[in-house]
């Protein structure tokens, strides 16, 4: 019994080690959003935006305007939108929206807006202002800017 019992705890010594090891701090996360792997990108992005971390809009912010990747792009759109927090995610992400050539990563960017609620931010108006010119063909964007829209009414009625 003895000779099966140590090499069992012994596996579940390393296996705790390990998953110790695998937890990632919001540091960890932010050096992540630099990785060259998009798939490590995509994670930290939704990690970060899940635990609502300030201190990651910044490097997360960056890493939107540098990555090439579209899909990355979404992900980390989708972050910004998870931060609950106003002004600079509204103001970065209306941007995206205004150059942007992947209507894919417009549309995530224009969810995020609607989805932070920050319809104080000139910039959320802008950017649905945008999409009414430029981007009336893509039935999708033309969707969230009508929800955006009814949000914005609806904030300026209270």
């Amino acid at each position: 019994m003895k000779k099966i019992l140590l090499p069992v705890l012994i596996l579940s010594l390393v296996a705790g080690l390990q998953a110790a090891e695998k937890k990632k701090t919001t540091n960890d996360y932010i050096v992540d959003l630099k990785s060259d792997d998009d798939a490590t990108v995509i994670s930290a992005s939704q990690n970060l935006g899940a635990s609502k971390a300030k201190e990651a809009i910044d490097p997360m912010i960056e890493a939107m305007k540098s990555h090439q990747n579209p899909k990355v792009r979404i992900a980390i759109a989708s972050g910004l939108g998870n931060m609950d927090t106003k002004n600079q995610p509204t103001t970065a992400l209306s941007e995206v929206v205004k150059t942007d050539d992947d209507n894919s990563v417009v549309y995530a960017s224009l969810l995020a807006i609607l989805n932070l609620k920050d319809f104080g931010n000139p910039d959320a108006k802008a950017a649905v202002e945008f999409c009414e010119k430029n981007k009336a063909s893509d039935e999708y964007i033309t969707d969230v800017v009508k929800k955006i829209h009814e949000a914005l009414d609806k904030n300026q009625k209270k």
